[in-house]
């Protein structure tokens, strides 16, 4: 486990630091310039930094040279340097100044990585493990679980993915941290960790046609179906990585049908064999 301080007053920082620690780091977010100079040698000591460079300037602190109001962060990296001249420090930050850039660049174990430009998760994560000497991926895989109303099915398909497939944690949206965004925006945001998908199809919503009324008829909530239809046009349907888990008595959107689904009726238990067998061929 390797400690992560993350320097930044962006509080959508928060969401990279819950996903660190998802990963088993620990990390911390510390959310200004001042509160970092009094904290120096406990940040000095960490195994990795992720810092801002734009954040207001230190209370008290007179600026000097390049390194104005709009460049705090890069007091703070010469203060870390005094302390320790090799921790790894990567500059994630919306500065567009280049000889700001250029002199991160030139530090020893300095990264710069620009918020501007369209880096994905995974491509911020591979830097955050070349920093660390981590090798990228032998990690199990990261599932999503998409879920509707029977919260039964749902914990027990969690328990199944953690303590029988022994994976990480599942990403369950509703129970990460919204970072100020719209609900496509997390989703799209918690989609790009994810490596393969469970979504759980059970009989939640009355599905009638016009003024008709049939309790007998049921179908998935829409928000369930709608994420199936994301993932599906993000990952492919033929990737193998979105496995569909299916309670009856349900109706089955037509779009797909044919699509193989497991039945989860019994429980996830008794499906648990079949579910094994898909995730041991998904292709990451």
């Amino acid at each position: 486990m390797s400690q992560i301080m993350i320097i930044d007053d962006d509080l959508a920082m928060d969401i990279l630091a819950d996903s660190l620690r998802f990963r088993c780091h620990n990390v911390e977010r510390i959310a200004s310039a001042t509160e970092s100079l009094k904290r120096l040698e406990e940040i000095a000591s960490a195994d990795l930094i992720i810092l801002d460079i734009i954040m207001a300037w230190p209370e008290g602190r007179p600026t000097k040279g390049i390194f104005s109001t709009s460049t705090a962060g890069m007091e703070i990296m010469l203060e870390i340097r005094k302390q320790n001249n090799t921790i790894p420090i990567i500059a994630y930050s919306a500065t567009q100044d280049a000889t700001v850039i250029e002199a991160i660049r030139e530090y020893i174990n300095c990264y710069f990585i620009s918020k501007w430009e369209d880096h994905s998760f995974r491509d911020l994560l591979n830097q955050i493990n070349r920093a660390l000497g981590v090798k990228s991926n032998p990690t199990a895989p990261q599932s999503f679980i998409i879920h509707g109303h029977d919260e039964k099915v749902k914990l027990e398909l969690k328990n199944f993915i953690q303590n029988i497939l022994q994976f990480p944690e599942p990403i369950i949206l509703h129970e990460r941290p919204n970072g100020g965004r719209t609900i496509i925006e997390k989703l799209e945001h918690y989609a790009e960790m994810s490596t393969i998908v469970f979504v759980l199809l059970t009989p939640d919503d009355i599905n009638a046609i016009g003024g008709e009324t049939n309790d007998q008829k049921r179908q998935a909530r829409q928000n369930v179906i709608f994420e199936m239809g994301y993932f599906l046009g993000a990952f492919g349907r033929d990737s193998g990585r979105i496995i569909l888990l299916y309670k009856p008595p349900l109706d089955l959107p037509s779009d797909i049908s044919g699509i193989v689904y497991i039945d989860i009726s019994g429980g996830i238990e008794a499906a648990g064999e079949k579910i094994r067998k898909e995730v041991a061929h998904v292709t990451i």
